[in-house]
């Protein structure tokens, strides 16, 4: 078997590490570059090939993200910030929000994997 990550998982759970990180501030200025979700999923799929027995692929394009901020227009927003574009969550959306609809039903290593290899999409979100 094999995990394919898409975008919105990789935002969702960027965005739950992040939140979760900068408790108490408000959420409103938090977001996530599309090239720092990149690293962060490299840095997922090499933490899952590493320690788990099942492998794990990206599955990233522009036919993606565009279809992530469609199907998910209710979680995501998309923010341009000039040279690149950056995913926000939506106003009125919690943590709690996220973890219901994006981690619930994901394996306990795969959850295990985005929040292990959190630190660097937090660090780069501050």
């Amino acid at each position: 078997m094999c995990y394919y990550i898409g975008i919105e998982d990789l935002a969702a759970n960027a965005l739950i590490e992040i939140l979760q990180a900068k408790k108490g501030k408000d959420s409103r200025n938090f977001r996530v570059t599309l090239r720092d979700l990149e690293t962060y999923g490299e840095a997922v799929v090499k933490y899952l090939n590493k320690n788990s027995y099942e492998k794990a692929q990206l599955v990233l394009s522009r036919a993606y993200t565009s279809n992530m901020f469609r199907n998910y227009s209710d979680f995501f927003e998309e923010i341009d910030l000039g040279s690149e574009t950056a995913i926000a969550l939506q106003n009125g959306k919690t943590v709690d929000d996220l973890v219901n609809k994006f981690r619930v039903y994901n394996a306990s290593d795969l959850n295990g994997a985005f929040e292990a290899t959190a630190e660097a999409v937090v660090n780069a979100a501050s």
